[in-house]
This record gives C-alpha cells, structure tokens and sequence, in this order.
C-alpha cells in the first residue's frame, strides 16, 4: 500500500495553480451536453475560454480555488451548460489539458447578467 504524506498532498496542491509547468491558468464555458472523456481536450462545445482571474487561492490546506470572471458582453446569448478547468489557452492536441469538466442544466444569459466561476480543487 502507497500512502501520500500531507506534505507531500500541498506540494501537489501548489503545482496546480503555480506558475511551473501545466499548471491550471484559463477557465472555459460552454454549451455542450453529453459525456465527459478522460481523453476530451476542450469543452464539449466551447464559447469561449480566458486566463483565470487574479492567483489561485491557497489559504485552505490541500485546497486550490480558481476564479474566472466573464462579463455581460461575453455572456451575451449564451445558454451555459458546462464549464473546465484547463493548463493551456485554447484547445489543443494535448491530452490532459482538461483538469475538470463541470456540466449542469443550461442557464441562458440575456446580455445584462455576468457570471463568475469559482472551482476548488482537493488533493485527498
């Protein structure tokens, strides 16, 4: 049996929202429905993807939170049903540039609401 020290849970936790190497930088919406894969690269059917908002929050143990802010401009016309968590700025080839993939009933935006996203990442 393998076990992780909690030292060793926060410095993986700290690679994820750190500035060195794949770390998570942009957060995406979307307005696809159907099954997430380990292998997905993008959204299932991507609007629009950003860099996240300010720096990862750390002030929880074993816990990141991401934070992606999108105006009424962007949200214009868009019925969101799914957002993520990727490494890169828009899609690629890269298998495992997808962190997370949240999908959910759709939410229509008219033009006068914003949306903000707010992921927390556990290492367990």
């Amino acid at each position: 049996m393998c076990a992780f020290t909690n030292a060793a849970k926060q410095f993986i936790t700290w690679g994820m929202g750190s500035d060195v190497g794949l770390y998570i930088g942009h957060v995406g919406i979307g307005s696809g429905s159907g099954t997430a894969s380990a292998s997905d690269v993008t959204l299932l059917h991507e609007r629009l993807r950003q860099p996240i908002t300010g720096s990862p929050d750390f002030t929880t143990t074993q816990k990141v939170t991401f934070q992606g802010d999108f105006n009424s401009v962007q949200m214009s016309g868009i019925h969101l049903t799914e957002f993520g968590l990727f490494n890169v700025a828009s899609g690629t080839t890269l298998t495992g540039s997808t962190w997370q993939r949240e999908s959910f009933g759709s939410i229509v935006f008219d033009g006068t609401n914003e949306v903000q996203i707010l992921s927390t990442l556990e290492v367990y």
